[in-house]
């Protein structure tokens, strides 16, 4: 593999590869996203696109305007596993590619067979677990709606705890590889104390430590960068939390776009040497299913 001469070995995302093809609020063709990664010299690439939501009460305002339902989402997902595995086998010279999606609806109880089912069907190769809805609200979509998820939780530490608490039964439903943006509640909160109280540090922390028994890896989401926070999800208590309960990380650019392949990793690198992690862990293919590795920052 040529980008394996590059002397930044942990140039690697494990969530990543949202492309205009298939997502409504991404740009770009998943090739161009591709060719980004390889130009950046990432070493190992994950194109993970959002799992489709199949009841028609959570398709996006955006995508009915576009004419988008619940059959048109599973046929672009259908789409996107044809065209990321051609990519896979395209460019494995240059690139080490995972073919993989990103979760993101609950109920758990619902939802779980479903993307079980869908993992089976397109034998994908491993599932960023997020949860970007609480009791059936997105909290990282409008202002309006998170604040609406808030008042409906009795405040921001109550959607804060039940936040959690709903990672915590995606966790154990669907026991996915990669933990997406762990602290994805603070999108809209940003850093307002009431998110990191001592009953949030407890519940979060419960969280990390099922992740560590189920050897689930953290995304370290240089998204949030874009969105306008200071450092990438998940915050310092909680990096400090993951490191003492001993949970692995990874790096994701959570790209949407060309210009977001890659982006912010190397600050994110900074940022994890400053809080005492030496190394990140990605996902390699081996044979028919997945082995780890870890990589030294330094």
């Amino acid at each position: 593999m040529s980008s394996q001469s590059t002397a930044k070995p942990w140039m690697v995302s494990l969530h990543g590869g949202h492309s205009g093809a298939y997502c409504d609020h991404a740009d770009d063709t998943l090739e161009g996203l591709v060719q980004a990664a390889v130009a950046s010299e990432m070493q190992t690439y994950g194109l993970t696109e959002h799992a489709p939501r199949v009841e028609p009460d959570l398709v996006y305002a955006e995508e009915k305007a576009m004419g988008w339902d619940v059959a048109h989402l599973e046929k672009l997902f259908g789409d996107y596993v044809t065209e990321a595995r051609r990519l896979q086998g395209a460019y494995s010279g240059e690139i080490e590619l995972l073919v993989g999606f990103e979760i993101e609806v609950v109920p758990v109880q619902r939802y779980a067979p479903v993307m079980q089912d869908l993992r089976e069907q397109y034998a994908l190769d491993y599932i960023v677990g997020s949860v970007h809805w609480v009791d059936g609200i997105i909290i990282d979509y409008t202002r309006a709606l998170f604040e609406e998820a808030v008042e409906a939780c009795g405040g921001l530490e109550g959607l804060a705890l039940r936040y959690y608490d709903t990672v915590a039964d995606m966790l154990v439903a669907l026991r996915p590889e990669v933990v997406g943006h762990l602290d994805l509640v603070r999108r809209h909160g940003v850093e307002d104390p009431a998110l990191e109280t001592p009953a949030v540090r407890e519940r979060a922390r419960s969280v990390l430590a099922l992740a560590k028994e189920q050897d689930g890896i953290l995304d370290v989401n240089t998204a949030a960068y874009r969105k306008g926070l200071s450092t990438p999800y998940p915050a310092p208590w909680l990096l400090a939390a993951a490191r003492e309960v001993g949970v692995a990380c990874c790096f994701g650019d959570d790209a949407h776009r060309i210009g977001e392949v890659g982006a912010g990793i190397p600050e994110a690198r900074d940022y994890l040497l400053a809080h005492g992690i030496e190394e990140v862990t990605t996902l390699r293919r081996e044979g028919s299913g997945l082995g780890r590795r870890e990589i030294s920052l330094r």
